[in-house]
């Protein structure tokens, strides 16, 4: 039983003692985090491309 006191203290201080941010901040946030994580994933990207290109090409000197 104390599990089920545990959940539901938890709930309770989710509604009560959490500060939450607005529904527009969250957006914002989520629209900026999902941008930089798209460049960061093309700058990997595009930097996975120039090594590959490079060892491609020094491979192919052998």
């Amino acid at each position: 039983m104390k599990f089920i006191q545990y959940i539901k203290d938890s709930f309770e201080e989710l509604g009560t003692n959490m500060t939450w941010i607005s529904k527009e901040d969250a957006q914002k946030t989520t629209v900026t985090v999902a941008v930089f994580t798209i460049l960061f994933a093309l700058a990997v990207a595009g930097i996975d491309y120039v090594f590959q290109t490079g060892l491609d090409n020094f491979f192919k000197l052998f």
